[in-house]
């Protein structure tokens, strides 16, 4: 630890005494919640974000500041801090790097660990990355140790083991024209293997063309590795296919995967690999463990003023007995240039993918859903309004069957880079008794929200009221959003 900010203290000293050609930004991102909920434990949250960039010639120090405070004693959650740092080396053909980084081969299915700071998601290699960039190819070499950190249920936590080593081989070969072709490899060596033998490999392999209006891909994946703790030899593989054609006006995409025991490390929440997903819902069966699944999609445009979407995506274990099916359609009409008119339908089956706990055991239960929403934007010169409308109806079948229904409508008002008001209120007809431990007995929740550009680099942003929670998805990735009454402020600046 004291050599890292040796080093860091070293490139900040040497840019500061060359201020002439240094170039420094930085951005942070600070809130504070205050819960008045009674029935919660925790009372605040403070978390704060400031990333902080410095260039000087071809070499650029890239920082990250991070606190987060819970209000709950420490017996029960501890807080997370936490200052990354990346070293960066840039001047063709070579880009160097040394600390914080990330990283994603091909589609993911051999590596993906990445950035979603909308869902809370940091999977991050601390370690040394290099490319080299020549005739149209790139070489990617990495080495690092992984850091996964997760947001659920109003804490952070790092699912993993950062004692685990992985260290990956990506070439991507530019040289045949229109056609992307490419190779990796991957090792990852954890604390729990066995033996030095027992470490895990994914390697694999993409091709794809582009011919005219039409676009192909395909890519295959294989792991070979070991049962954690137990031992015993495990074998995996994945592939993924997608094809589009495209012409003015019209769009048409369509994928198929196919994933058996990729998934790394076997049996746990978290992935240093993370599968392609065609749920445009975000909805994960058993994320590359046991999944199969095809989707397609249609956009038309018959007239400037009407786009239309269709979609239509499955996803299931190979038994099929748990998926997720989904249906989309969407419309949005600009009967002027001042108006907006968005129209969509969403109808969802989760099947064996959510379930309560009951007695000493959990349940799984078969969820449909219909979610139809209406959105109008009008342009009124000085100022512009937005109101929504969406319903929600559930049917829950399990041991006893239960349908609830939500309900919420919106207005927003306010002037673009100035200042906006949002008011949104939600309701529930009903919450079955089996399901309030988890989504509460609450029907109704009022919020207002106030997004204010206080100057072309600083926003606040003040939210009072109270949302429902449940359980959101992306890429694959689901965690369980608690509900929230009380006070949000977020603070946004740009220096």
């Amino acid at each position: 630890m004291n050599g890292n900010r040796i080093i860091l203290l070293a490139v900040l000293t040497a840019a500061v005494l060359s201020g002439a050609d240094l170039r420094i930004n930085a951005a942070n991102t600070g809130g504070f919640w205050v819960f008045t909920d009674t029935a919660l434990q925790y009372k605040e949250h403070f978390e704060d974000k400031l990333k902080l960039n410095a260039a000087y010639g071809d070499l650029t120090l890239r920082s990250v500041f991070f606190v987060w405070f819970p209000s709950l004693p420490a017996s029960l959650v501890e807080s997370l801090t936490y200052v990354d740092y990346t070293v960066a080396y840039r001047k063709a053909p070579v880009n160097f790097q040394y600390g914080r980084f990330y990283a994603t081969f091909g589609r993911g299915m051999c590596l993906n660990q990445y950035l979603d700071e909308d869902f809370r998601v940091d999977n991050s290699l601390s370690g040394v990355k290099a490319e080299v960039e020549l005739y149209k190819s790139k070489l990617t070499m990495l080495m690092g140790k992984p850091r996964n950190i997760f947001f659920e249920e109003n804490k952070y936590k790092i699912k993993n083991d950062m004692a685990d080593q992985i260290g990956g081989v990506n070439l991507d070969i530019g040289l045949i024209p229109k056609t992307a072709l490419g190779g990796r490899y991957v090792r990852i060596n954890t604390r729990n293997d066995l033996e030095p033998g027992a470490f895990t490999e994914l390697y694999g392999g993409n091709l794809g063309t582009s011919l005219g209006p039409f676009e192909l891909y395909g890519e295959y994946a294989r792991q070979m590795g070991c049962y954690p703790i137990y031992g015993g030899r495990l074998s995996g593989s994945g592939m993924l296919f997608t094809g589009g054609f495209s012409i003015p006006r019209l769009g048409i995409m369509g994928q198929y995967m196919d994933f058996d025991s990729l998934g790394f490390p076997y049996g746990t929440t978290y992935r240093y690999n993370e599968p392609p997903n065609p749920i445009k819902a975000g909805i994960g069966v058993t994320r590359g463990v046991d999944e199969k699944g095809f989707g397609g999609t249609i956009t038309f445009t018959p007239f400037d003023q009407l786009s239309c979407e269709a979609s239509h995506n499955r996803l299931f274990t190979h038994d099929g007995s748990g998926g997720v099916y989904e249906t989309v359609g969407k419309l949005i009409g600009h009967p002027n240039e001042k108006m907006e008119i968005l129209a969509q339908t969403e109808y969802i089956i989760r099947d064996s993918i959510e379930a309560i706990f009951i007695g000493n055991q959990n349940v799984f239960y078969k969820k449909q859903e219909l979610k139809p929403m209406l959105d109008l934007t009008y342009d009124l010169g000085p100022l512009y309004v937005e109101a929504g409308y969406e319903m929600g109806l559930y049917n829950v079948i399990a041991f006893v069957k239960g349908t609830y229904t939500d309900y919420d409508v919106s207005l927003a008002v306010g002037k673009t880079e100035f200042m906006v008001l949002t008011l949104k209120y939600g309701w529930r007809d009903r919450t079955p008794e089996w399901l309030v431990e988890k989504i509460t007995r609450e029907k109704s929740w009022p919020l207002a929200e106030l997004s204010w550009d206080i100057s072309n680099r600083h926003n606040l942003r003040i939210l009072a009221g109270a949302m429902r929670g449940g359980v959101i998805c992306t890429g694959g990735v689901c965690r369980f959003e608690v509900p929230f009454k009380g006070i949000r402020l977020t603070m946004t600046s740009l220096f």
